[in-house]
């Protein structure tokens, strides 16, 4: 049965079906199937295909069939102007749901095409090999999205001082208190942030002290080193279990060089810099690494297939064996997230994934979950290619994260 949602926030439940709005969740009907995206209230519903999965990247507009154009155009130029209006009348949309701020005909209207595009892009395309791997991933990242940053607004006032009108810092104090992800940013599947998002991704070090935990303390765990780890995996070499810098420095370079020059190395190398000085580094590391054999197994001359099987077209090689480790990088990490929201959520803890700020996981913990430590740590640990050092910072903000003793 064809449905839409009305309000993607958790607290604004309601859908569309079969010509009636909807907006007790004891009341829906019980054989709902097709919609376009996953909202949190669905979560525990059965079995519901989301099309907007089907279609990943694409937008809604990009996906019309020619004899839907008119009515799809009608309804969305109708919504903007609705939401034009909200906005002139300086109305919050993110403390406000949708469906009590639009009129009910004009949402049955919208969501009766919505339901009628969802229905062909279902029929005519075909269903995503890593379906449920991509909805789990979805469903983590609306949880996130609904649930509001705090922020500590006398401190962000504190960075303002001498800023121009328009600056960055002065816009975070307008900015809505939620983390929205696009899930489909970026060819290598690293997330990104929407236009209406907290920057979380791009928010300076120095500012992210403004962000503090809800509950007792944020912590944050993340690789050692995953790019250098990913690489060691898919040669089958062993991990070392100190960290991977001082590792390369010992037994690439024979201390020759310093922490510091011998990352830099490293991601000169894997990004196909072509200075000089990378090409006297790679010299190196080209005798410790076999670039050929991960190419040769997960690049066929113009695509890329990740050890997850994600796959992505019209790579040359100089960015073959940077996308390779960089999406398989991005995706561990994510299933590392699933692993411990899930956790988090069969324990009935009261701690909960804040943000994923690229290869880090930030938790915002309640000390009422400390017996559950032993195991977040293990479960970030373990991963298909071995078991990878990790670090782990806590802090009673997110810019003064120390290293936590377990």
């Amino acid at each position: 049965m064809l449905f839409q949602t009305l309000d993607d926030k958790s607290e604004c439940v309601g859908i569309y079906c079969n010509g009636s709005l909807h907006f007790d969740a004891a009341d829906f009907p019980a054989h709902m199937s097709k919609t376009w995206k996953y909202s949190e209230y669905l979560r525990d519903r059965g079995e519901i295909e989301y099309a907007n999965l089907y279609v990943q990247d694409k937008k809604m507009e990009e996906v019309i069939p020619e004899y839907l154009r008119e009515d799809w155009n009608e309804v969305a130029a109708r919504l903007l102007a609705f939401r034009r209006s909200l906005g002139i009348g300086k109305v919050d949309i993110d403390s406000h749901c949708i469906f009590d701020l639009i009129p009910t005909r004009f949402l049955a209207d919208f969501c009766e095409v919505k339901n009628i595009i969802t229905d062909y892009v279902i029929t005519h395309y075909e269903r995503p090999q890593r379906y449920e791997y991509l909805l789990k991933v979805c469903q983590l990242l609306e949880d996130i999205s609904n649930r509001p940053l705090k922020i500590n607004d006398q401190r962000l006032k504190a960075f303002i001082s001498g800023e121009p009108r328009d600056g960055p810092i002065r816009r975070l104090l307008g900015a809505p208190p939620y983390i929205r992800y696009n899930q489909f940013g970026t060819k290598t599947g690293r997330l990104t942030t929407r236009r209406n998002s907290f920057p979380i991704l791009t928010l300076k070090k120095r500012l992210r002290s403004v962000v503090e935990p809800r509950n007792d303390y944020f912590l944050e765990l993340d690789f050692n080193g995953a790019e250098v780890r990913v690489l060691l995996g898919m040669l089958g070499m062993p991990q070392p279990s100190d960290d991977v810098h001082e590792f390369h420095r010992r037994e690439i370079f024979g201390k020759k060089k310093s922490r510091e020059e011998v990352k830099t190395a490293f991601f000169a190398w894997l990004y196909g810099s072509k200075s000089a000085e990378t090409r006297l580094y790679s010299k190196h590391l080209e005798k410790f690494y076999n670039k050929e054999q991960v190419l040769d197994q997960y690049w066929d001359g113009k695509k890329v297939y990740t050890p997850y099987r994600k796959e992505i077209d019209n790579v040359d090689e100089h960015h073959a064996l940077n996308y390779i480790v960089q999406s398989t990088c991005a995706e561990l990490t994510l299933l590392q997230a699933l692993k411990i929201d899930h956790l988090l959520r069969s324990q009935g803890s009261h701690s909960h994934i804040a943000c994923i700020i690229h290869d880090a996981i930030v938790i915002d913990f309640s000390q009422k979950d400390e017996a559950l430590l032993g195991d977040i740590k293990q479960l970030m640990e373990s991963t298909k290619f071995g078991r990878f050092k990790i670090n782990v910072s806590s802090g009673n903000d997110l810019g003064n994260l120390k290293e936590f003793p377990t």
